[in-house]
Protein backbone atom coordinates (compact mmCIF):
# COMPACT_ATOMS: atom_id res chain seq x y z
CA UNK A 1 0.00 0.00 0.00
CA UNK A 2 2.97 2.34 0.28
CA UNK A 3 2.08 3.54 3.75
CA UNK A 4 5.37 5.35 4.21
CA UNK A 5 5.14 7.08 0.83
CA UNK A 6 7.41 6.82 -2.16
CA UNK A 7 10.96 8.11 -2.19
CA UNK A 8 10.06 11.21 -4.15
CA UNK A 9 7.46 12.10 -1.55
CA UNK A 10 9.95 11.66 1.26
CA UNK A 11 12.28 13.98 -0.60
CA UNK A 12 9.97 16.95 -1.01
CA UNK A 13 7.31 16.80 1.70
CA UNK A 14 9.57 17.40 4.71
CA UNK A 15 10.86 20.50 2.97
CA UNK A 16 7.74 21.70 1.18
CA UNK A 17 5.88 21.89 4.46
CA UNK A 18 8.18 24.50 5.96
CA UNK A 19 6.67 27.93 6.24
CA UNK A 20 7.55 29.86 9.34
CA UNK A 21 6.47 33.25 10.60
CA UNK A 22 9.86 33.49 12.27
CA UNK A 23 11.49 34.67 9.06
CA UNK A 24 10.34 35.90 5.66
CA UNK A 25 10.92 33.18 3.10
CA UNK A 26 11.65 34.01 -0.51
CA UNK A 27 8.99 32.28 -2.59
CA UNK A 28 9.53 31.18 -6.14
CA UNK A 29 7.47 32.30 -9.10
CA UNK A 30 7.14 30.82 -12.54
CA UNK A 31 4.93 29.97 -15.42
CA UNK A 32 1.91 27.84 -14.62
CA UNK A 33 0.29 25.57 -17.16
CA UNK A 34 -3.44 26.02 -16.65
CA UNK A 35 -4.71 23.78 -19.44
CA UNK A 36 -4.89 20.16 -18.32
CA UNK A 37 -6.73 17.10 -19.53
CA UNK A 38 -9.90 16.57 -17.44
CA UNK A 39 -8.69 13.14 -16.30
CA UNK A 40 -5.12 14.20 -15.62
CA UNK A 41 -4.02 15.38 -12.20
CA UNK A 42 -0.60 17.05 -12.03
CA UNK A 43 2.09 15.81 -9.68
CA UNK A 44 3.08 17.78 -6.59
CA UNK A 45 5.63 20.57 -7.04
CA UNK A 46 9.15 19.47 -7.93
CA UNK A 47 12.14 19.75 -5.58
CA UNK A 48 13.44 22.79 -7.46
CA UNK A 49 10.40 24.83 -6.47
CA UNK A 50 10.40 24.42 -2.71
CA UNK A 51 11.15 26.97 -0.05
CA UNK A 52 14.42 27.04 1.82
CA UNK A 53 14.16 25.20 5.15
CA UNK A 54 14.13 27.23 8.32
CA UNK A 55 16.93 26.09 10.62
CA UNK A 56 17.98 26.78 14.16
CA UNK A 57 14.53 27.53 15.54
CA UNK A 58 13.93 26.65 19.19
CA UNK A 59 10.17 27.20 19.15
CA UNK A 60 8.19 24.43 20.83
CA UNK A 61 4.43 24.77 20.80
CA UNK A 62 1.87 22.47 22.42
CA UNK A 63 -1.87 22.34 21.93
CA UNK A 64 -4.90 23.44 23.91
CA UNK A 65 -6.98 20.36 23.13
CA UNK A 66 -10.05 21.40 25.13
CA UNK A 67 -11.27 24.79 26.35
CA UNK A 68 -14.50 25.45 28.20
CA UNK A 69 -15.66 28.71 29.79
CA UNK A 70 -13.41 31.61 30.72
CA UNK A 71 -9.70 30.89 30.23
CA UNK A 72 -7.10 33.66 29.91
CA UNK A 73 -3.52 33.42 28.65
CA UNK A 74 -0.76 35.77 29.76
CA UNK A 75 3.03 35.99 29.84
CA UNK A 76 5.52 38.29 31.56
CA UNK A 77 2.67 39.77 33.59
CA UNK A 78 0.76 40.95 30.50
CA UNK A 79 -2.29 39.45 28.85
CA UNK A 80 -1.75 37.59 25.58
CA UNK A 81 -5.30 36.38 24.92
CA UNK A 82 -8.37 37.44 26.85
CA UNK A 83 -10.12 34.21 25.86
CA UNK A 84 -8.35 30.98 24.96
CA UNK A 85 -9.68 28.80 22.13
CA UNK A 86 -9.38 25.11 21.33
CA UNK A 87 -6.34 24.40 19.10
CA UNK A 88 -4.46 27.46 20.33
CA UNK A 89 -0.72 26.81 20.60
CA UNK A 90 0.87 27.65 23.94
CA UNK A 91 4.57 28.25 24.38
CA UNK A 92 7.21 28.69 27.06
CA UNK A 93 6.39 31.33 29.65
CA UNK A 94 2.65 31.36 29.08
CA UNK A 95 0.30 31.32 32.07
CA UNK A 96 -3.23 29.88 31.89
CA UNK A 97 -5.80 31.18 34.36
CA UNK A 98 -9.39 29.91 34.53
CA UNK A 99 -12.49 31.78 35.69
CA UNK A 100 -15.48 30.52 37.67
CA UNK A 101 -16.65 28.39 34.74
CA UNK A 102 -13.29 27.82 33.01
CA UNK A 103 -11.52 24.54 32.25
CA UNK A 104 -8.63 23.86 29.93
CA UNK A 105 -6.60 20.86 28.77
CA UNK A 106 -3.02 21.03 27.46
CA UNK A 107 -1.95 18.15 25.22
CA UNK A 108 1.74 17.28 24.77
CA UNK A 109 3.53 15.49 21.95
CA UNK A 110 3.78 12.12 23.73
CA UNK A 111 0.13 11.96 24.80
CA UNK A 112 0.64 13.48 28.24
CA UNK A 113 -2.01 15.96 29.34
CA UNK A 114 -2.37 18.65 31.98
CA UNK A 115 -5.79 19.91 33.04
CA UNK A 116 -6.83 23.05 34.90
CA UNK A 117 -10.14 23.29 36.79
CA UNK A 118 -12.12 26.52 37.53
CA UNK A 119 -10.45 29.28 39.53
CA UNK A 120 -7.00 27.78 39.02
CA UNK A 121 -3.78 28.70 37.24
CA UNK A 122 -0.47 27.29 36.04
CA UNK A 123 2.56 28.52 34.08
CA UNK A 124 4.57 26.69 31.41
CA UNK A 125 7.88 27.84 32.83
CA UNK A 126 9.97 25.67 30.49
CA UNK A 127 8.92 24.27 27.12
CA UNK A 128 11.90 23.34 24.95
CA UNK A 129 14.02 20.52 23.51
CA UNK A 130 17.49 19.56 24.61
CA UNK A 131 20.45 19.06 22.28
CA UNK A 132 19.26 15.53 21.47
CA UNK A 133 15.75 16.66 20.62
CA UNK A 134 14.13 15.31 23.78
CA UNK A 135 11.36 17.42 25.27
CA UNK A 136 11.95 19.32 28.50
CA UNK A 137 8.78 20.53 30.24
CA UNK A 138 8.58 22.43 33.53
CA UNK A 139 5.22 23.57 34.90
CA UNK A 140 4.52 25.79 37.90
CA UNK A 141 1.21 25.21 39.67
CA UNK A 142 0.19 28.76 40.62
CA UNK A 143 -3.06 28.06 42.42
CA UNK A 144 -6.26 26.06 42.62
CA UNK A 145 -6.69 22.47 41.46
CA UNK A 146 -4.72 20.98 38.55
CA UNK A 147 -4.32 17.47 37.12
CA UNK A 148 -1.28 15.83 35.52
CA UNK A 149 -1.11 12.66 33.43
CA UNK A 150 2.57 12.59 32.51
CA UNK A 151 4.56 10.05 30.57
CA UNK A 152 7.74 9.41 32.52
CA UNK A 153 9.38 7.61 29.59
CA UNK A 154 9.10 10.24 26.83
CA UNK A 155 10.82 13.46 27.77
CA UNK A 156 11.45 15.16 31.09
CA UNK A 157 8.58 16.60 33.13
CA UNK A 158 8.71 18.52 36.41
CA UNK A 159 5.96 20.32 38.31
CA UNK A 160 6.79 23.07 40.81
CA UNK A 161 4.64 24.24 43.70
CA UNK A 162 6.16 26.58 46.26
CA UNK A 163 9.41 25.02 47.42
CA UNK A 164 8.58 21.57 46.08
CA UNK A 165 9.57 19.99 42.77
CA UNK A 166 7.55 17.00 41.59
CA UNK A 167 8.98 14.49 39.09
CA UNK A 168 7.09 11.42 37.86
CA UNK A 169 9.24 8.29 38.24
CA UNK A 170 7.17 6.54 35.57
CA UNK A 171 3.88 7.18 33.77
CA UNK A 172 1.93 8.82 36.55
CA UNK A 173 -1.43 10.44 37.22
CA UNK A 174 -1.66 12.94 40.07
CA UNK A 175 -3.46 16.10 41.14
CA UNK A 176 -2.15 19.19 42.92
CA UNK A 177 -4.46 21.15 45.22
CA UNK A 178 -3.29 24.59 46.38
CA UNK A 179 -6.60 25.86 47.75
CA UNK A 180 -5.22 25.60 51.28
CA UNK A 181 -2.03 23.80 52.33
CA UNK A 182 -0.25 22.27 49.30
CA UNK A 183 -1.41 18.72 48.65
CA UNK A 184 -0.40 16.11 46.06
CA UNK A 185 -2.54 13.02 45.50
CA UNK A 186 -1.17 10.22 43.28
CA UNK A 187 -3.83 8.15 41.49
CA UNK A 188 -1.35 6.03 39.55
CA UNK A 189 2.42 5.59 39.41
CA UNK A 190 5.07 7.22 41.56
CA UNK A 191 5.94 10.90 42.02
CA UNK A 192 9.14 12.06 43.70
CA UNK A 193 8.80 15.28 45.70
CA UNK A 194 12.01 17.21 46.43
CA UNK A 195 12.06 20.30 48.67
CA UNK A 196 14.39 23.30 48.57
CA UNK A 197 16.78 21.60 51.04
CA UNK A 198 17.00 18.53 48.74
CA UNK A 199 14.94 16.42 51.07
CA UNK A 200 12.79 13.97 49.10
CA UNK A 201 9.89 11.59 49.42
CA UNK A 202 8.33 9.11 46.97
CA UNK A 203 4.54 9.24 46.76
CA UNK A 204 2.98 6.08 45.32
CA UNK A 205 -0.40 5.03 43.94
CA UNK A 206 -3.30 5.92 46.28
CA UNK A 207 -1.11 8.04 48.55
CA UNK A 208 -1.38 11.74 49.38
CA UNK A 209 1.35 14.03 50.68
CA UNK A 210 0.21 17.16 52.56
CA UNK A 211 2.83 19.88 53.06
CA UNK A 212 2.89 22.43 55.85
CA UNK A 213 2.20 25.92 54.49
CA UNK A 214 4.98 27.55 56.50
CA UNK A 215 7.63 24.88 55.90
CA UNK A 216 7.46 22.54 52.90
CA UNK A 217 10.03 20.21 54.49
CA UNK A 218 7.32 19.26 56.97
CA UNK A 219 4.65 16.96 55.55
CA UNK A 220 2.19 14.18 56.27
CA UNK A 221 2.11 11.11 54.02
CA UNK A 222 -1.40 9.65 54.00
CA UNK A 223 -2.12 6.15 52.58
CA UNK A 224 -5.35 7.26 50.91
CA UNK A 225 -6.83 9.89 48.58
CA UNK A 226 -9.55 12.33 49.65
CA UNK A 227 -12.50 12.71 47.34
CA UNK A 228 -12.88 15.62 44.89
CA UNK A 229 -15.70 15.86 42.36
CA UNK A 230 -13.36 17.22 39.68
CA UNK A 231 -11.67 13.83 39.38
CA UNK A 232 -14.79 12.85 37.47
CA UNK A 233 -14.13 15.58 34.89
CA UNK A 234 -10.55 14.33 34.58
CA UNK A 235 -11.87 10.82 33.96
CA UNK A 236 -14.45 12.09 31.44
CA UNK A 237 -11.70 13.79 29.45
CA UNK A 238 -9.70 10.54 29.49
CA UNK A 239 -12.70 8.78 27.97
CA UNK A 240 -13.05 11.45 25.30
CA UNK A 241 -9.42 11.07 24.22
CA UNK A 242 -9.61 7.27 24.43
CA UNK A 243 -12.50 7.29 21.96
CA UNK A 244 -10.33 9.07 19.40
CA UNK A 245 -7.48 6.55 19.39
CA UNK A 246 -9.32 3.23 19.33
CA UNK A 247 -9.23 2.80 15.54
CA UNK A 248 -6.11 4.10 13.78
CA UNK A 249 -4.76 3.73 10.26
CA UNK A 250 -1.08 3.27 9.44
CA UNK A 251 -0.96 6.58 7.54
CA UNK A 252 0.99 8.37 10.28
CA UNK A 253 3.71 5.70 10.55
CA UNK A 254 6.22 7.67 8.48
CA UNK A 255 5.79 10.97 10.35
CA UNK A 256 8.33 12.53 12.70
CA UNK A 257 6.23 11.58 15.74
CA UNK A 258 3.50 9.00 15.06
CA UNK A 259 2.64 8.83 18.78
CA UNK A 260 1.47 12.45 18.90
CA UNK A 261 -2.21 12.27 19.92
CA UNK A 262 -3.20 14.91 17.34
CA UNK A 263 -3.06 12.14 14.71
CA UNK A 264 -5.91 10.39 16.52
CA UNK A 265 -8.21 13.30 15.69
CA UNK A 266 -7.55 12.82 11.99
CA UNK A 267 -8.28 9.08 12.07
CA UNK A 268 -11.51 9.71 13.97
CA UNK A 269 -12.85 12.66 11.95
CA UNK A 270 -11.58 11.85 8.47
CA UNK A 271 -10.10 9.43 5.96
CA UNK A 272 -6.65 8.75 4.51
CA UNK A 273 -5.92 8.06 0.83
CA UNK A 274 -2.68 6.71 -0.59
CA UNK A 275 -2.45 8.94 -3.67
CA UNK A 276 0.01 7.88 -6.41
CA UNK A 277 2.85 10.38 -6.64
CA UNK A 278 1.75 12.19 -3.49
CA UNK A 279 1.63 9.58 -0.72
CA UNK A 280 -0.82 9.69 2.16
CA UNK A 281 -3.42 12.45 1.98
CA UNK A 282 -6.22 13.22 4.45
CA UNK A 283 -9.69 14.69 4.06
CA UNK A 284 -12.44 15.16 6.65
CA UNK A 285 -15.35 12.73 6.45
CA UNK A 286 -18.87 13.90 5.69
CA UNK A 287 -17.96 16.86 3.47
CA UNK A 288 -18.02 17.48 -0.27
CA UNK A 289 -16.00 19.51 -2.76
CA UNK A 290 -17.55 22.77 -1.53
CA UNK A 291 -16.08 22.49 1.98
CA UNK A 292 -13.55 25.19 2.93
CA UNK A 293 -10.60 24.18 5.18
CA UNK A 294 -10.07 27.83 6.13
CA UNK A 295 -13.75 28.66 6.56
CA UNK A 296 -13.76 28.85 10.37
CA UNK A 297 -10.84 29.92 12.54
CA UNK A 298 -8.79 32.90 13.60
CA UNK A 299 -5.37 34.49 13.38
CA UNK A 300 -3.70 34.86 16.79
CA UNK A 301 -0.56 36.89 17.46
CA UNK A 302 2.45 35.34 19.23
CA UNK A 303 5.48 37.40 20.12
CA UNK A 304 8.54 36.21 18.22
CA UNK A 305 6.44 34.06 15.89
CA UNK A 306 3.86 36.43 14.43
CA UNK A 307 0.31 35.49 13.54
CA UNK A 308 -0.54 31.80 13.61
CA UNK A 309 -3.69 30.14 12.31
CA UNK A 310 -6.03 28.71 14.97
CA UNK A 311 -8.53 26.36 13.37
CA UNK A 312 -12.15 26.28 14.46
CA UNK A 313 -12.39 22.58 13.60
CA UNK A 314 -11.84 20.28 16.58
CA UNK A 315 -9.27 18.20 14.65
CA UNK A 316 -7.47 21.31 13.41
CA UNK A 317 -3.92 20.94 14.73
CA UNK A 318 -1.56 19.13 12.34
CA UNK A 319 -3.30 20.17 9.07
CA UNK A 320 -2.66 23.83 9.89
CA UNK A 321 0.89 23.63 11.29
CA UNK A 322 2.75 21.46 8.80
CA UNK A 323 2.26 19.84 5.40
CA UNK A 324 0.22 21.27 2.53
CA UNK A 325 -3.40 21.52 1.36
CA UNK A 326 -4.29 20.78 -2.26
CA UNK A 327 -7.57 21.01 -4.16
CA UNK A 328 -8.74 18.32 -6.60
CA UNK A 329 -11.66 18.87 -8.96
CA UNK A 330 -14.79 16.87 -8.08
CA UNK A 331 -13.28 15.67 -4.77
CA UNK A 332 -12.30 18.87 -3.02
CA UNK A 333 -9.58 19.62 -0.50
CA UNK A 334 -6.99 17.12 0.73
CA UNK A 335 -4.12 17.64 3.17
CA UNK A 336 -0.71 16.00 2.72
CA UNK A 337 1.50 15.81 5.85
CA UNK A 338 5.12 16.87 5.68
CA UNK A 339 7.66 17.55 8.42
CA UNK A 340 5.01 16.98 11.08
CA UNK A 341 6.70 16.23 14.36
CA UNK A 342 10.28 16.53 15.46
CA UNK A 343 12.80 14.45 13.55
CA UNK A 344 13.20 15.40 9.90
CA UNK A 345 13.76 19.10 9.22
CA UNK A 346 13.35 22.09 11.53
CA UNK A 347 11.01 22.02 14.50
CA UNK A 348 8.10 20.03 13.04
CA UNK A 349 5.55 22.76 13.84
CA UNK A 350 4.88 26.01 11.96
CA UNK A 351 2.47 28.93 12.34
CA UNK A 352 0.38 27.97 9.30
CA UNK A 353 0.11 25.45 6.50
CA UNK A 354 0.93 25.98 2.85
CA UNK A 355 -1.52 25.61 -0.05
CA UNK A 356 -0.76 24.27 -3.52
CA UNK A 357 -3.91 24.67 -5.61
CA UNK A 358 -7.31 26.21 -4.92
CA UNK A 359 -10.78 26.18 -6.52
CA UNK A 360 -11.36 28.88 -9.18
CA UNK A 361 -11.82 32.27 -7.52
CA UNK A 362 -10.95 31.01 -4.04
CA UNK A 363 -9.12 33.41 -1.72
CA UNK A 364 -7.30 32.34 1.40
CA UNK A 365 -7.79 34.45 4.54
CA UNK A 366 -5.10 37.09 4.65
CA UNK A 367 -2.50 36.64 7.36
CA UNK A 368 -2.12 39.91 9.30
CA UNK A 369 1.39 41.30 9.28
CA UNK A 370 1.34 43.61 12.32
CA UNK A 371 -0.57 43.57 15.60
CA UNK A 372 -3.52 45.93 15.62
CA UNK A 373 -2.46 47.60 18.88
CA UNK A 374 1.21 47.95 18.02
CA UNK A 375 4.15 46.75 20.04
CA UNK A 376 6.18 48.55 22.70
CA UNK A 377 7.72 51.06 22.57
CA UNK A 378 5.62 52.23 19.59
CA UNK A 379 2.29 50.99 20.86
CA UNK A 380 0.52 49.93 24.06
CA UNK A 381 1.58 46.62 25.52
CA UNK A 382 -0.99 46.17 28.29
CA UNK A 383 -3.85 44.85 26.17
CA UNK A 384 -4.12 41.47 24.47
CA UNK A 385 -4.07 41.45 20.71
CA UNK A 386 -7.57 40.50 19.54
CA UNK A 387 -8.05 37.39 17.50
CA UNK A 388 -8.68 38.17 13.86
CA UNK A 389 -11.60 35.80 13.39
CA UNK A 390 -12.67 34.19 10.13
CA UNK A 391 -16.25 32.93 9.92
CA UNK A 392 -16.79 32.52 6.21
CA UNK A 393 -18.63 29.20 6.46
CA UNK A 394 -19.63 28.52 10.08
CA UNK A 395 -22.28 26.08 8.80
CA UNK A 396 -19.39 23.78 7.82
CA UNK A 397 -19.10 22.81 11.48
CA UNK A 398 -22.31 20.82 11.10
CA UNK A 399 -20.81 18.59 8.40
CA UNK A 400 -18.53 16.56 10.64
CA UNK A 401 -19.01 13.39 12.61
CA UNK A 402 -20.99 14.04 15.77
CA UNK A 403 -21.40 12.20 19.06
CA UNK A 404 -23.33 8.96 18.92
CA UNK A 405 -23.19 8.74 15.13
CA UNK A 406 -21.26 6.34 12.96
CA UNK A 407 -18.45 7.69 10.84
CA UNK A 408 -19.74 8.90 7.45
CA UNK A 409 -19.02 6.61 4.53
CA UNK A 410 -15.64 7.44 3.01
CA UNK A 411 -15.73 9.01 -0.44
CA UNK A 412 -13.96 7.37 -3.35
CA UNK A 413 -11.28 9.55 -4.89
CA UNK A 414 -11.09 9.39 -8.70
CA UNK A 415 -7.44 10.05 -9.47
CA UNK A 416 -6.33 9.98 -13.11
CA UNK A 417 -9.19 7.67 -13.95
CA UNK A 418 -8.53 5.26 -11.09
CA UNK A 419 -10.51 4.97 -7.87
CA UNK A 420 -8.42 5.49 -4.74
CA UNK A 421 -10.21 4.11 -1.70
CA UNK A 422 -9.78 5.22 1.88
CA UNK A 423 -7.34 3.37 4.14
CA UNK A 424 -8.95 1.05 6.67
CA UNK A 425 -8.26 1.23 10.40
CA UNK A 426 -5.89 -1.59 11.33
CA UNK A 427 -4.17 -0.41 14.52
CA UNK A 428 -6.13 -0.88 17.75
CA UNK A 429 -4.41 -0.21 21.10
CA UNK A 430 -5.02 -2.71 23.85
CA UNK A 431 -5.56 0.18 26.24
CA UNK A 432 -6.61 3.66 25.16
CA UNK A 433 -6.32 7.10 26.71
CA UNK A 434 -3.58 9.64 27.43
CA UNK A 435 -1.24 7.05 28.95
CA UNK A 436 -2.50 4.00 27.11
CA UNK A 437 -0.61 1.90 24.57
CA UNK A 438 1.11 4.14 22.04
CA UNK A 439 0.47 3.95 18.31
CA UNK A 440 4.03 2.72 17.74
CA UNK A 441 3.71 -0.10 20.25
CA UNK A 442 0.28 -1.05 18.92
CA UNK A 443 1.61 -1.15 15.38
CA UNK A 444 4.64 -3.25 16.30
CA UNK A 445 2.51 -5.62 18.38
CA UNK A 446 0.17 -6.33 15.46
CA UNK A 447 2.88 -6.24 12.76
CA UNK A 448 6.39 -6.65 14.23
CA UNK A 449 8.09 -6.08 10.87
CA UNK A 450 6.39 -2.76 10.09
CA UNK A 451 8.82 -0.46 11.87
CA UNK A 452 11.14 -0.50 14.84
CA UNK A 453 9.93 -0.04 18.38
CA UNK A 454 10.22 3.42 19.91
CA UNK A 455 8.62 5.76 22.40
CA UNK A 456 7.38 3.00 24.71
CA UNK A 457 4.61 3.96 27.07
CA UNK A 458 2.99 2.30 30.01
CA UNK A 459 -0.45 0.85 29.29
CA UNK A 460 -2.76 2.30 31.88
CA UNK A 461 -6.05 4.11 31.86
CA UNK A 462 -6.51 6.28 34.94
CA UNK A 463 -9.52 5.25 37.02
CA UNK A 464 -12.31 7.57 38.02
CA UNK A 465 -12.98 8.91 41.49
CA UNK A 466 -16.15 10.59 42.80
CA UNK A 467 -15.15 13.55 44.95
CA UNK A 468 -16.15 16.99 46.32
CA UNK A 469 -14.36 20.30 46.70
CA UNK A 470 -15.17 23.45 48.69
CA UNK A 471 -13.56 26.17 46.58
CA UNK A 472 -15.23 25.48 43.20
CA UNK A 473 -18.57 24.15 42.10
CA UNK A 474 -18.68 20.36 42.24
CA UNK A 475 -18.45 18.71 38.81
CA UNK A 476 -21.73 17.12 37.79
CA UNK A 477 -20.88 15.55 34.43
CA UNK A 478 -22.69 12.35 33.46
CA UNK A 479 -20.86 9.10 34.15
CA UNK A 480 -22.80 7.18 31.53
CA UNK A 481 -21.13 7.20 28.09
CA UNK A 482 -18.97 10.25 27.34
CA UNK A 483 -20.20 12.55 24.56
CA UNK A 484 -17.20 13.82 22.54
CA UNK A 485 -16.93 17.56 21.90
CA UNK A 486 -18.50 19.06 18.81
CA UNK A 487 -16.34 19.50 15.73
CA UNK A 488 -15.59 23.10 16.52
CA UNK A 489 -17.00 26.39 17.73
CA UNK A 490 -17.56 29.73 16.10
CA UNK A 491 -14.87 32.18 17.08
CA UNK A 492 -16.54 35.11 18.77
CA UNK A 493 -16.82 36.89 22.08
CA UNK A 494 -14.11 38.52 24.14
CA UNK A 495 -10.85 39.05 22.37
CA UNK A 496 -12.14 38.24 18.88
CA UNK A 497 -12.82 40.48 15.91
CA UNK A 498 -14.64 38.94 12.98
CA UNK A 499 -13.53 39.06 9.35
CA UNK A 500 -16.38 38.09 7.02
CA UNK A 501 -15.17 37.59 3.47
CA UNK A 502 -18.45 38.43 1.72
CA UNK A 503 -16.34 40.07 -0.96
CA UNK A 504 -13.00 38.65 -1.99
CA UNK A 505 -9.99 40.43 -0.50
CA UNK A 506 -6.92 41.29 -2.51
CA UNK A 507 -5.12 38.19 -3.70
CA UNK A 508 -2.52 36.99 -1.18
CA UNK A 509 1.06 36.35 -2.21
CA UNK A 510 1.47 32.69 -3.20
CA UNK A 511 4.12 30.43 -4.55
CA UNK A 512 2.97 28.64 -7.68
CA UNK A 513 2.75 24.87 -8.13
CA UNK A 514 4.28 23.23 -11.14
CA UNK A 515 0.89 22.96 -12.84
CA UNK A 516 -2.81 23.02 -12.04
CA UNK A 517 -5.69 20.66 -12.78
CA UNK A 518 -8.47 21.60 -15.15
CA UNK A 519 -10.78 24.16 -13.59
CA UNK A 520 -8.37 24.72 -10.72
CA UNK A 521 -6.26 27.71 -9.93
CA UNK A 522 -2.70 27.95 -8.70
CA UNK A 523 -2.92 28.52 -4.97
CA UNK A 524 0.53 27.63 -3.83
CA UNK A 525 2.66 28.84 -0.97
CA UNK A 526 0.94 30.10 2.14
CA UNK A 527 -1.58 32.58 3.49
CA UNK A 528 0.20 35.92 3.54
Amino acid sequence: MGHLGNQALKRWLPIRGIFSGLVLSVLFSGAVALAQDQDSVPPPPADSTVQTPVTGSAVRAVRLSDVEGKVQISSDGQSDFDQAQQNMPVMQGMRLHTGDDGRVEIQFEDGSVVRVTPNSALTLTELRRDADGHTVTAITADGGLTYYELNGQAGQYTVHLGGETLTPADSSVFRVNLDQNPEVAVMHGTVKAVDSANGSIDVHTNQTVKFAAANSSQYDLVPSIDSDSWDQWNSDRDQALAMLDQNATTARAGSGNPDDPAWNDLDYYGDWYDVPGYGQGWAPAGVDASWDPFGVGAWGYYSGVGYTWISGYSWGWWPYHCGAWDYFDSFGWMWFPGNCGWGSVGVGWYPYATVWRTPPGYKLPIRPTNPGHGLPPHGPGKHPEPLVAVNRTPQALNQFRTAGQAKPTARAFNFNGNAVHAEQASVHPQQSGPLGESFTNSLVRTNPTYLSVGNNRSGVIPGSFGFSNQSRTAYTGSRGGYVPPSSGARFAGSGASESHFSSAPAAPHFSAPASAPAGGSPGGGRPH
